[in-house]
């Protein structure tokens, strides 16, 4: 199973790549809506998981064309500082979640683990 994370803080992204690995998903991380919307075209993934507040093109905007792309694909969305109303807008678009940071680890796995069969 293939999980695009989209997180521009280095550092959170390194961290969820090394959890989801653990539970053998193959995990490439970007930081950027740009750099999201490019790999979602060239790399068929399984789960997305967004940061809303993020460079280039914002989790809203890049959560908009990845569900055009592929309806199907499950998503769950993060921010330590969006909106309320962004918080909506992502769940309006097609997200199955979304959550604040900093959230649990182990509840984001089960979260996966509930949307696509395991690894």
């Amino acid at each position: 199973m293939n999980i695009l994370v989209v997180e521009d803080d280095r550092n959170f992204g390194t961290i969820l790549k090394r959890e989801l690995e653990e539970d053998k998903y193959a995990v490439d991380v970007v930081s950027d809506g740009v750099e999201a919307v490019l790999s979602f075209i060239d790399r068929t993934y399984d789960f997305v998981l967004l940061d809303i507040r993020i460079p280039k093109l914002d989790g809203i905007d890049t959560l908009r064309i990845i569900k055009k792309l592929n309806p199907e694909v499950p998503a769950i969305t993060f921010s330590g500082n969006a909106g309320k109303a962004e918080m909506a807008d992502s769940l309006k678009i097609g997200a199955i979640k979304c959550l604040t940071k900093p959230f649990e680890i182990m509840q984001l796995k089960d979260d996966i683990k509930r949307y696509i069969s395991s690894p």
